[in-house]
């Protein structure tokens, strides 16, 4: 019986081996290839740690100095990186220190059991707890900061590691149960559970994080089908897109709207004396500008061509928008941009139609009409439709 029990043990520790090897290879090869993704390489380090781990622990039975200090502390450091590449998935400004408290202070605790050994249910229950604190971390993270274009796959991982949670609490429980080491079969059953949860929970967790991954993936792409590569600002195809539905709604809720059509004045002049990179500068210095002067929170700010620019404008009237378009145009002219530090002066002609055009196109249509009547009676102003 005792034999059975041990080459079960024995046999699920090489499984575990075996799942944590394959899954520490397979985000090392991933890490390769999208190099760009700093959490993948992370969570590939800490996965190789929670192996080496194991390695560590299931090779020293004695638990003697290799596996109570080396095991405990790649297991602590693999999940003070876990953390951290969750931070910096989702966006969220983690401090570094933070983690590394927590694991110089299970390393000391550590380090003071080995010195003075204390009963196998408190060591037991601080190595709960010291789980329980990760988990309870990282599950604050993936569904209290996590940004809203991730939040299933964040879900997800998160709901992993309340499992993780619940499982070290039914543990520590099952640890202190009075004189657990005379009952056989209730000791040999906590340990076969815990080699059975490490497995399934590795490769759960792998999962999450790949969902994670490909989660971030699909969204980078879509925003970037969606942006201008040299402004940052939203292209023809998605202004007019999501501009359509914010007219919309604000026709439906009796609202008015507003459209700014810009054009930057005699700009191939520009390309033609300064060169296509001065041309950049100063369409990415107009952006900077407009922006500076005010683009309202609600508001759709496109590049709409080579060097046109749109600003869809919720809930304002004809007059409040004709003011911000003058505002606009005398901050563009009173500002020119630098380049090979020479400053290149410029002007922008705009033209403004507002409600009652109950369609996006219909606005636009008006806006570039005023913008041609105001490029044809001298530029540098704002005509009205």
């Amino acid at each position: 019986m005792g034999t059975a029990g041990h080459l079960d043990v024995y046999t699920l520790g090489i499984i575990g081996l075996a799942v944590g090897v394959t899954i520490s290879l397979s985000f090392t090869l991933l890490s390769m290839v999208l190099r760009g993704m700093l959490a993948l390489h992370i969570w590939a380090v800490s996965f190789w740690l929670l192996t080496l781990a194991g390695l560590a622990q299931g090779y020293d039975e004695n638990t003697t100095f290799l596996s109570t200090i080396i095991g405990s502390v790649l297991i602590a450091v693999a999940n003070g990186l876990m953390l951290m590449g969750i931070a910096y998935h989702i966006g969220y400004p983690l401090k570094t220190r933070w983690p590394a408290a927590v694991i110089a202070l299970f390393l000391a605790i550590q380090v003071a059991f080995l010195i003075d050994p204390p009963p196998q249910q408190v060591e037991a229950t601080v190595f709960g707890i010291k789980s329980i604190v990760w988990d309870a971390w990282m599950v604050w993270l993936l569904l209290r900061r996590a940004p809203p274009e991730m939040r299933i796959s964040c879900a997800f991982t998160a709901l992993i590691f309340i499992v993780d949670t619940f499982f070290y609490i039914a543990r520590a429980g099952a640890s202190i149960y009075p004189d657990i080491e005379s009952h056989a079969v209730l000791a040999t059953l906590l340990t076969t559970s815990n080699y059975l949860f490490g497995i399934l929970c590795t490769f759960l967790l792998s999962t999450g994080f790949t969902l994670m991954l490909a989660q971030r993936l699909t969204h980078d792409l879509r925003r970037a089908a969606d942006t201008d590569g040299l402004t940052g600002l939203l292209n023809r195809a998605a202004v007019v897109s999501e501009g359509s539905r914010l007219i919309a709604d604000c026709r439906n809720r009796g609202r008015a709207s507003a459209v700014l059509m810009f054009d930057l004045d005699n700009f191939k002049a520009v390309n033609d004396q300064w060169g296509h990179a001065a041309g950049d500068e100063v369409l990415k210095h107009f952006v900077h500008v407009i922006r500076a002067a005010g683009v309202p929170g609600n508001a759709l700010f496109s590049r709409y061509g080579g060097e046109e620019f749109l600003l869809v404008v919720p809930e304002i009237g004809s007059e409040h928008a004709i003011e911000l378009a003058e505002l606009m145009r005398s901050r563009v002219a009173g500002e020119p941009a630098l380049f090979s530090r020479q400053a290149i002066p410029f002007t922008t002609s705009v033209g403004v139609s507002a409600s009652p055009s109950p369609e996006l196109n219909s606005l636009i249509e008006s806006a570039d009409a005023a913008l041609y009547r105001a490029k044809h009676a001298g530029r540098n102003r704002v005509t009205a439709a």
